[in-house]
């Protein structure tokens, strides 16, 4: 394996968030019990599954109609559902989840019936079977979709498409003077699948007061192309052909105390 240096002067660049305050509003916000469901924009009818024990949104729980219809909740537990032909009229919605689960009826199937209204809300509580509970997505493309599409609030700090990021793999983390480092393989932006595929980076502060909630969200500022600050930027720069993954991300210091990051 070959060590490759990465950049010293990552430091230099400043990890801006919102105030402490506004997080904490929009994590309320984003918690709204479960008996008390809040407004949401017409035309959608807002469906928001729950956890039973905790009141707090699953994300990535399926939705499926009858003719196959195939929705998704985002990171707070929210779909947005509008579709012509099916609004106003009892609706199957079959309901899975790894980790998660709704009651069988006699047949074996697991779901729900609702009649979607415009600006109406319905709450579904899942019985979460594994320990460990689903929190959200930390990198994509709209990872608060549904709720911005319903007029709620998301946190701050996570856009609906930060850079160009569609998604990505391998994620390597290592605490970098006073923040963290964040190394991911695959790309892909909206552009072509393999977006970038030489290394993606960024950087986040460290959770806590003052800075952001874990259980809301990362604010991840990414390395951003230059040539097109739309785009990440690819962190080993080469000619070479082919994929060019970075693993072993370690923070090592010199005995100056100075910290430099090897992979």
């Amino acid at each position: 394996m070959r060590s490759v240096r990465l950049f010293d002067a990552v430091s230099a660049r400043r990890m801006s968030i919102g105030s402490l305050s506004l997080i904490l509003s929009l994590v309320l916000a984003l918690d709204v019990a479960a008996d008390q469901p809040p407004q949401v924009r017409e035309p959608y009818f807002g469906i928001r599954v729950v956890d039973e024990q905790t009141g707090r949104g699953v994300p990535l729980v399926e939705l499926r109609t009858v003719n196959e219809i195939v929705l998704y909740t985002d990171s707070a537990g929210w779909i947005a559902f509008h579709e012509p032909g099916l609004m106003g009229r009892e609706v199957y919605f079959g309901l899975s989840s790894p980790g998660y689960q709704y009651p069988a009826d006699g047949f074996g199937s697991r779901g729900v019936r609702l009649t979607p209204a415009p600006g109406a809300v319905a709450i579904v509580k899942l019985r979460r079977v594994n320990l460990a509970e689903r929190l959200y997505r930390i990198t994509g493309q709209g990872i608060y979709r549904d709720s911005e599409l319903l007029g709620l609030p998301t946190p701050a700090g996570v856009p609906q498409l930060n850079t160009g990021v569609m998604g990505q793999d391998s994620v390597q983390a290592v605490r970098y003077r006073r923040g963290l480092f964040w190394l991911w393989g695959d790309t892909g932006l909206p552009h072509y699948p393999l977006g970038n595929f030489k290394t993606t980076a960024a950087t986040s502060p460290l959770p806590g007061p003052g800075t952001f909630r874990p259980e809301s969200g990362v604010p991840l500022e990414y390395f951003a192309d230059p040539r097109h600050p739309d785009r990440v930027r690819p962190m080993v720069p080469t000619d070479e052909p082919g994929m060019i993954w970075l693993f072993g991300l370690t923070n090592l210091r010199d005995p100056d105390g100075n910290e430099t990051l090897l992979a």
